[in-house]
This record gives structure tokens, C-alpha cells and sequence, in this order.
């Protein structure tokens, strides 16, 4: 199917092979590259569609009123989009117009990325309006706020958050949709003046008093922020909520609290400072919100250990941890997005954090202080790893780009364009090569200086997840459950894909994290299989080795890190780690401190005793 976006087309239904409309002569490959496959939605003056670009899906949206105040306000929406870069925000690729066959008035569009999942609201319903717990709203409170974040810095605002204007993506991302002043051309705002002058929109229950009157502030996001929260911990629209039913509804207090005596005082008294009437009582900034909720995460859920093994006491995981978040003073210190990869120099001082809002960040572990951002990359960053020399960082991502940095001035040296998705990458102990692993199953070799391709070390049948270098060895594991060891043999034994494998400092022992929720120990050399690790309810992320060889510890999806006696294969510890699954793991070269990074997008410091 190939539909004709001229408005005025009487037949806009085509087959997919023709390139002009077989009703009205319009183009059909729009820009020479967009073919629309089905329509999505309507509403406001916009309309939505879904279209083909070389068989990658993304979205379309059409502007149907061709008035300059409309047309302003959309081209305005292009550009927002293009200049915010989070994996929180649509990212727009095109801006173009488009002229039907026979018409002198353009057809304005705008190309964005495709978002698949649903909104909360939708979501909301197919869980029968049953409320959010506790500790799923401060984790998308905290994602939301560095949204906000991004937004505002950028001194926009988006002036209509509700849950139908929030995406849920399968990764459990959040992701903000028709935002900023663009909104108000597109959806359901209620238009209050004529067109070319200035022009009001509201959205009842969740806009605040100033936003009534036509003065809206960057503050207004948050008074809407906290009536999102109210309807997602009720189960109920805000204004079913109000104290009086008969009273205004732009004024009225709610009685939401009775409706939410699930979660506590600490948690209902920040979204009662977000919803403030006067716009002065309210939060100052973003800052001080992702401050205050990262207080309240500490007052409801402290690090708590505890000890599955009384017999084992000798390894300990202090409860004390240092939250890079909190400790760095301001909150533009920490990624907005999951942690997806960590890597430590071999001296101990530097800390590398890859995440999925497209940035590498550099930190001094002895100050706990941020050293640089890279950017660069146009997708999540999947893996990074830092020479032995600390000298040079690689990283990877699904934007088929392999990066080469310096570390000590943040300088790209090079950018290798390959044909697949990276997914992992590490640095050989002699610093002379690096290795990839890819999504077509490919582990790589590469001069590191030079940036260059040097051979394929092996193929899997599905891509790989993770990587491991040694002196004598590559490992790789990937999602066609097996692990390979150049230049060896494969290992296999897991049930589900690999998530992760560690190589121990003395080169005898190779351990695996998988889907299936265990964690194997296996013989390097032999490709004998010791033991089998099974305590994680989830999906297990990450493994690291302590550097003496006598400590695996592991992080899962489960949101616990748990320590293990690797001479026997006994569990000594676990600990709730983080508030959402625990994705990288990595442990200084004294041993003496681990470090873990969340989707919950913190990182923490752990002190090994």
C-alpha cells in the first residue's frame, strides 16, 4: 500500500510499486526516499502517518490548515526537535514541503522517528486505570525530569504533559511526544483567539492557573508533571479527584492522597511542591527536582544488604555507597539515560560511562567529578573501553560507528563507519588492536592507531552482546546462547542469549551472564563447565571478576548485585542496588571499590572489603 498525501485526492489508496498517484498524479515517493504505508491519526491540524524509508519505519506528520500562524508554529516544531538531543525526544531527521500535483500550495511536513509503544494513558486503560506503584513513579519521574531538562535548557517548554502525551517504549524508556509551541497546532488544546495573533491552549486537569491566563513559564511544565503523576497514582483523571466537584476546576484543590495511600508522605509532599499554586512556591528548575527526588529515593529506599551466607562473611559490600549523582552537586553531571557500559583505566583513576542518551561522560574517581561529555554519536552508546595507557577511549553504537577518542582533551581521532550495529568493543592488554562485536554476529579486529579494519576473528549466528580480552585470549558472547574463544573453541551451555563474559587475571576461568538468569563458570581452558550460579530472578546483565581471581559479582534485572566465592561457586551477598536493572559492572584494579551503572541512569560506587 502506498497512500497519496495530497489533501485533495479523491483516491489516495496505491500499490506500492508506482511513483505518481494513480487517482491525482501526486508523487508517491516523497523526497525520493519517504513512501506513506498506512495513516495513524488526526487531530488538531496535523495529521500522522506512518511511511517507508528503505524499509525503516519512522512517522510522518502532515500540517492540514496552510495559515502562516500554523505554518510558523510547525516549522518551529522542526526546528525544536532537530536542535534537543535525548532519547527522551523524537528525533526529527526532515523538514520538507511538498506540493500536490496541479497546486501551488504546499503540503508542510516532518519526518521524526518512529516511537513503538504506547502512551500512558492507553496503557493506563489496558491495566484497568490500576495505579502505579511507588517506586515505578519516582523512576519516571526521574526519567521525565531529565527530559524536562533537556527542554528547558534549550528555553522551550512544553506547556501540555499529560499521560497521553507520554510514550512507553519496550525498554521501559519514556519518551515525550508533541511538545513545545508545535503542539499547540496539533492536538487537543482549545484555541482561544483567532488566527495570527497570539493564541491560547489549555489541557483541563493538568494545566495550571497562569497557563489560563496566557502565562505560561517554564514552571507550568512542572505544576502539569505533578497532575500527571496524580492520575497515574490514582488511577483517575485530576479533576475526579476535586474537593469540591462543583467548584472551579482551574482553581480547586484535590483530594488525591486518600486515593494513593500507597506510597509515602516523602513521595506525595514533592508532587503537592510540584503542584503549587502560586508558581513562586514551586520547584526553581529541573535541578532542584532530580535534587529532591534523589532524596526522596535515599529516605524510601536505602541500600540495604543482606547476607545469604552466614558462612561467608569475609566478603562485604558496605552499605555506605556514593551515588555520583548525588555527590557531583549538580545533576548536569550524570547521563539522562540508562548506563549501558563502564570501563576504568588501569592506574584507577578514570571512569568511563556509556549511556542511552548518545554521550560518553569521563570522570575522575578520586574526586568523584565529571572531567568531560563526548558526543558524537547519533544513537545509545553500547560499549566503551579505555587503553591500558588511559590514553585513548572506543566506543560503539547502533549508529553503525565505531569512535575513537582521546581522552585526555575529549578530541575524536577517528570515526569508523562500518556495515552493522556495534554492540561491544574492547581493547587488547597491549593497546595495539581492538576487537567489536557486531549485530551480524561479527567479532572484528582493528588496528587501534590507525583505526583500521584488520580481519574477522569469528562469526556467531546472532549478534554479540559482550566481549572479553585477555593476553591469550578473545572471548564473545552472544544471543545465539553460545560463547566463542579465539582461538579455541565455542562454549555452550546457557538456555538463552549472553548477555555478558569476564576473563579472570590469571586467564584460567571465563565467566557468562545470560537471559536464563544464571551465570556459568567454566574451565578456559578446557571449556569444562564448574559451576552453574542460579539466585537471580531476572535476566542477568553484567559479570565482573575481582582482580585477585576469588570474587564474581553480577547484576541483573532483578536490580540486585549479588557477590560470589568463585572457588566454590557459593553466593555470599546480595544487594538492591539500584531502582531499576543493574546493566554494567566493573571493579577498579586494586579491587578495592566496584562500580555499577543502572537504567534507573545512576551510577554508584561500592567500597569492597
Amino acid at each position: 500500500m502506498s497512500l497519496c498525501i495530497n489533501p485533495n485526492c479523491l483516491n489516495p489508496d496505491n500499490p506500492d510499486n508506482l511513483l505518481r498517484c494513480q487517482s491525482c498524479g501526486s508523487e508517491l515517493l516523497l523526497e525520493g526516499c519517504y513512501r506513506v504505508t498506512r495513516p495513524i491519526g488526526k487531530g488538531g491540524f496535523a495529521r500522522t502517518f506512518e511511511v517507508s524509508d528503505s524499509g525503516k519505519l519512522k512517522i510522518l506528520k502532515v500540517l492540514t490548515l496552510n495559515e502562516p500562524k500554523a505554518v510558523l508554529l510547525f516549522q518551529q516544531e522542526a526546528e525544536v526537535l532537530k536542535r534537543l538531543n535525548h532519547p527522551g525526544i523524537p528525533n526529527a531527521e526532515d523538514y520538507f514541503q511538498f506540493f500536490p500535483q496541479n497546486s501551488q500550495d504546499p503540503v508542510h511536513c516532518l519526518v521524526m522517528d518512529k516511537i513503538d509503544g504506547e502512551n500512558l494513558h492507553e496503557w493506563l486503560e489496558k491495566r484497568g486505570n490500576r495505579p502505579i506503584s511507588e517506586k515505578q513513579a519516582i523512576l519516571w519521574l526521574t526519567q521525565l525530569a531529565n527530559i524536562l531538562h533537556e527542554v528547558h535548557q534549550q528555553q522551550f517548554f512544553h506547556r501540555d504533559i499529560k499521560p497521553s502525551n507520554i510514550m512507553l517504549t519496550a525498554d521501559g524508556q519514556l519518551v515525550l511526544i508533541d511538545f513545545g509551541i508545535a503542539r499547540e497546532i496539533t492536538e487537543t488544546y482549545e484555541k482561544k483567539q483567532v488566527a495570527g495573533e497570539i493564541t491560547r491552549f489549555v489541557s483541563d486537569g493538568y494545566a495550571p492557573l497562569e497557563q489560563i491566563n496566557g502565562r505560561a513559564v517554564l514552571q507550568s511544565d512542572f505544576f502539569a508533571l505533578g497532575r500527571t503523576f496524580v492520575h497515574l497514582l490514582t488511577g483517575k483523571y485530576p479533576l475526579d479527584l476535586m474537593a469540591d466537584p462543583y467548584g472551579d476546576p482551574y482553581t480547586a484543590d484535590l483530594n488525591w492522597r486518600d486515593e494513593a495511600n500507597h506510597i509515602s508522605p516523602f513521595l506525595g509532599d514533592f508532587i503537592d511542591h510540584l503542584m503549587m499554586r502560586p508558581v513562586k512556591d514551586r520547584p526553581a528548575n529541573t535541578q532542584v527536582i532530580l535534587e529532591r527526588l534523589s532524596e526522596v529515593k535515599e529516605t524510601l529506599y536505602p541500600m540495604k544488604l543482606t547476607n545469604l551466607n552466614l558462612f561467608k562473611p569475609q566478603y562485604t559490600l558496605n552499605t555506605k555507597t556514593i551515588s555520583l549523582e548525588r555527590i557531583l552537586g549538580s545533576w548536569n553531571s550524570v547521563h539522562s539515560g540508562a548506563i549501558l557500559s563502564l570501563a576504568i583505566s588501569r592506574d584507577g583513576q578514570t571512569l568511563a560511562s556509556g549511556s542511552n542518551d548518545k554521550t560518553i561522560k569521563v570522570w575522575n574517581l578520586n574526586s568523584r567529578k565529571e572531567v568531560r561529555t563526548f558526543t558524537g554519536h547519533a544513537t545509545q552508546v553500547n560499549s566503551v573501553a579505555i587503553s591500558p595507557d588511559g590514553q585513548t577511549l572506543v566506543s560503539c553504537g547502533y549508529d553503525k560507528k565505531i569512535k575513537i577518542w582521546n581522552v585526555n582533551n575529549g578530541e575524536e581521532i577517528s570515526s569508523i563507519i562500518v556495515n552493522f550495529d556495534v554492540i561491544s568493543v574492547a581493547i587488547s592488554p597491549k593497546q595495539q588492536t581492538f576487537i567489536t562485536g557486531s549485530s551480524n554476529g561479527q567479532v572484528a579486529l582493528f588496528n587501534l592507531k590507525a583505526g583500521e579494519y584488520i580481519r574477522t576473528l569469528t562469526t556467531h549466528e546472532s549478534r554479540v552482546s559482550s566481549l572479553a580480552i585477555s593476553s591469550n585470549y578473545v572471548a564473545s558472547g552472544s544471543w545465539d546462547a553460545t560463547i566463542k574463544v579465539w582461538p579455541k573453541s565455542t562454549f555452550a551451555g546457557h538456555l538463552k542469549g549472553i548477555s555478558s563474559v569476564a576473563i579472570s587475571s590469571n586467564q584460567q576461568i571465563l565467566v557468562s551472564a545470560s537471559e536464563d538468569t544464571t551465570i556459568i563458570i567454566w574451565n578456559l581452558d578446557t571449556g569444562e563447565q564448574i559451576y552453574t550460579l542460579s539466585g537471580h530472578s531476572n535476566p542477568v546483565n553484567c559479570v565482573a571478576i575481582s582482580p585477585d581471581g576469588q570474587t564474581v559479582v553480577s547484576g541483573s534485572d532483578d536490580e540486585k548485585i549479588k557477590v560470589w566465592d568463585l572457588s566454590n561457586g557459593q553466593e555470599v551477598y546480595s544487594i538492591n542496588a539500584h531502582l531499576d536493572g543493574v546493566n554494567a559492572l566493573v571493579f577498579t584494579p586494586d579491587g578495592q571499590t566496584l562500580v555499577s551503572g543502572g537504567k534507573d541512569t545512576t551510577i554508584k560506587v561500592w567500597r569492597m572489603d
